[in-house]
């Protein structure tokens, strides 16, 4: 998303609560933000397999609808790119 369409500094404890995260900014205007990841225990894969469904599949509009209502974006933010991972815990 662009950096004005997120609520909360990059990297701010509010933004990524337990772990400092890292940021790419971009030439652009968007930032690259990271949110769950398999060292603080990611998302619930039933949450958000929820979430999807609830989004008739569009995992990008899940997580936009999630991005505002934890307060990180603005309601009309537009996510321009998206990437998702999934890891298996040992």
């Amino acid at each position: 998303m662009r950096a004005d369409q997120f609520t909360m500094s990059a990297g701010s404890k509010e933004d990524s609560p337990g772990l400092r995260r890292g940021f790419v900014p971009r030439a652009d205007g968007t930032e690259e933000r990271t949110y769950g990841s398999a060292s603080t225990g990611g998302f619930d894969a039933v949450e958000w397999s929820q979430r999807v469904a609830e989004h008739h599949g569009d995992v990008t509009e899940a997580m936009r609808a999630w991005l505002v209502e934890t307060g990180r974006a603005v309601e009309d933010a537009d996510i321009q790119y998206l990437e998702v991972r999934g890891w298996i815990s040992e």
